[in-house]
């Protein structure tokens, strides 16, 4: 079936556990109860002990051939404990509520920390090198494969406690910031949101709540965000204790180890500075008026001038809303990437034939989507809540995006293989961008290419605008715990002035908005996390000019970019494509290109109203 003629409207589709898959877990172990876990646990613990006998106290001394040959035995271990944790981590994801899998994910929590914990002490002694020493094992021909790993763990030196020390926060972990962190997975996931639809009462998953947001229909659009953001603040004691818990963690972890600002530690993780971030994101900042000048238009366009409302952000233009089948969207997404490199159109094909995503909403599934990048030599999985949206069919784009970056990086060894987080961003929008222009070069009705603007704008504003009002909220709710215990209510006021900042007078919020903080959950998850949205979608709007400028040797190149995975530095790396975000006016670039589709947006309006 052609893309052409997958897109169709179906108003009352829904989408049926039989149309959808769950993910396969088999090539990594036959289940929850699977001996070969205890049995690959305990030798990994018996490995890392001989491990730490053969090297400890020698480390930084060795020569190179000596060193290169204990971390390829140290790559060895953790790829294999890395498999033990993805298999935990994901039966958890797909079913939280599981006894089963709350149990396995706490024994390979503790047993990984101790097997960590007992491999500590090499980074720490490389950490402690002699400087001379240290410049010429970089130098050295037999580590030329880690030069990099090299750098990045010397990076952290003056940031590193003593090994005593560091052991006590590894143990600590599992009850502090990992404990707190699963506590609030385990809550949202088993939220249920009540509603009524077509005379019906249903009890929704999170992400079904989340959808009836694009409804459109305006009091399905409102009922889905009223009963979203009550059914947090019904939560929120617990959420915000975890929450408070988890920015205090923060705040003492970042001073004893020296930082001078709660987000250095993640600029550091990510190899930027702290100052390219505040850059970055004071940039974006000057750019917010886009938002209000899209959603001025959009009231104009929908008939709600004056009486814009927080339910209507995601409002569609269309009076039936556009459904896919599953079959459709993977079609669609799979066809977008081959138009670009046949390569990769192959490499989205595997995760669908080896069922590598679980694609359906369930009770006590994690919400939202993310990619499992796996390892060099196991292959990435997703997770998605489908429900037939266009949104959905971008949000597979996306993590596939993940997913093919993964896969292509496999060629690396494990120091080398995952991409910092905002390098791996680039990817994931790219894939949106591709499945975008995919559509338009269709020849799509007028509704869906009126669609496919609007969500490239709207994509900027929530991927750009709206996640660097993410990360200044953090920035000011850390700064506010750090003056002491903060209650919902006050991390709701921020959260208001944040929402004003962003969208100005152009879109009215009411009483229960405030909540909104609650339901994110990489505030929970990851400290600063947001941030790497913006980097990445406007590096991957630079992408799709570059492949627009330069045709199919643009395509060999960025396939290259994804091979590397994380074997160099950021700037090295996106050297490959030809650009420097460091250069000044780069970032303007990407808020030009919006500006142009609002614009031409705004004369479609003109035209039609």
């Amino acid at each position: 079936m052609t893309g052409a003629a997958m897109i169709r409207r179906q108003p009352r589709a829904e989408v049926h556990v039989s149309d959808t898959p769950t993910w396969r877990l088999d090539d990594l172990y036959g289940g929850p109860d699977d001996p070969a876990i205890a049995v690959d646990l305990e030798r990994l613990r018996s490995e890392a002990r001989a491990f730490a006998q053969r090297y400890r106290d020698r480390v930084a001394t060795l020569a190179p051939a000596e060193l290169a040959g204990a971390l390829v035995t140290l790559e060895d271990l953790y790829e294999a404990l890395s498999r033990v944790r993805t298999f935990a981590s994901l039966l958890f994801a797909a079913n939280t509520l599981d006894a089963r899998h709350q149990a396995l994910l706490a024994r390979v929590r503790e047993a990984a920390t101790d097997i960590q914990t007992e491999l500590l002490f090499f980074d720490l002694e490389l950490r402690r090198a002699p400087e001379e020493h240290a410049a010429a094992l970089g130098a050295a021909p037999e580590l030329a494969g880690y030069r990099h790993h090299l750098a990045v763990v010397r990076s952290f030196a003056p940031h590193t406690l003593s090994e005593p020390e560091e052991r006590v926060i590894a143990q600590l972990r599992q009850t502090g910031s990992a404990a707190w962190s699963q506590l609030y997975t385990e809550v949202t996931s088993g939220l249920r949101f009540p509603v009524t639809l077509n005379g019906a009462a249903k009890e929704l998953t999170d992400a079904e709540a989340r959808a009836l947001r694009s409804s459109p229909d305006r009091d399905v659009r409102r009922q889905g965000s009223d009963v979203l953001l009550s059914t947090y603040e019904r939560h929120a004691h617990v959420l915000t204790f975890a929450f408070n818990t988890l920015v205090q963690d923060h705040r003492l972890t970042y001073g004893l180890r020296s930082y001078s600002d709660p987000l250095e530690p993640t600029a550091l993780e990510n190899e930027f500075t702290a100052a390219f971030i505040e850059r970055l994101l004071s940039v974006t900042e000057q750019h917010y008026g886009l938002a209000a000048d899209y959603y001025r238009l959009k009231a104009r366009r929908l008939g709600l001038d004056g009486d814009f409302q927080s339910c209507d952000l995601l409002a569609p233009y269309e009076h039936e809303e556009q459904r896919f089948t599953w079959a459709e969207a993977q079609a669609l997404v799979r066809d977008a990437y081959a138009a670009f490199h046949p390569a990769l159109g192959a490499l989205v094909q595997e995760f669908y034939d080896g069922r590598w995503i679980d694609t359906l909403p369930r009770h006590g599934k994690r919400g939202g989507a993310f990619c499992s990048g796996g390892t060099p030599r196991s292959h990435p999985y997703v997770l998605m809540n489908f429900t037939g949206r266009l949104e959905d069919v971008f949000t597979l784009a996306h993590e596939l995006g993940h997913g093919v970056h993964y896969a292509l990086a496999r060629r690396q060894t494990p120091f080398n293989f995952e991409p910092t987080i905002p390098m791996a961003e680039v990817a994931s929008t790219f894939g949106e961008l591709l499945l975008a222009e995919h559509l338009r070069r269709q020849g799509v009705n007028g509704g869906l290419r009126e669609r496919l603007l609007t969500m490239l704008i709207e994509d900027v504003i929530a991927t750009v605008l709206r996640q660097a009002m993410y990360t200044r909220w953090e920035q000011r709710a850390h700064a506010r715990r750090a003056a002491g215990l903060v209650t919902a209510d006050e991390y709701g006021v921020l959260w208001q002035e944040a929402l004003a900042h962003l969208y100005g007078d152009a879109v009215r919020f009411g009483a229960l908005d405030r909540w909104g903080w609650i339901t994110i959950p990489h505030f929970v998850h990851y400290r600063f996390y947001c941030f790497s949205y913006v980097f990445g979608h406007l590096l991957a709007l630079a992408l799709l000019q570059r492949a627009a400028d330069e045709g199919p040797a643009f395509a060999q190149r960025y396939l290259a970019l994804l091979a590397a995975g994380g074997s160099d530095r950021p700037e090295a790396l996106l050297a490959l494509v030809g650009v420097d975000p460091w250069a000044p006016g780069f970032w303007e670039r990407g808020f030009a290109t919006a500006a142009e589709w609002i614009a031409q947006f705004r004369a479609a309006v003109v035209m039609t109203t």
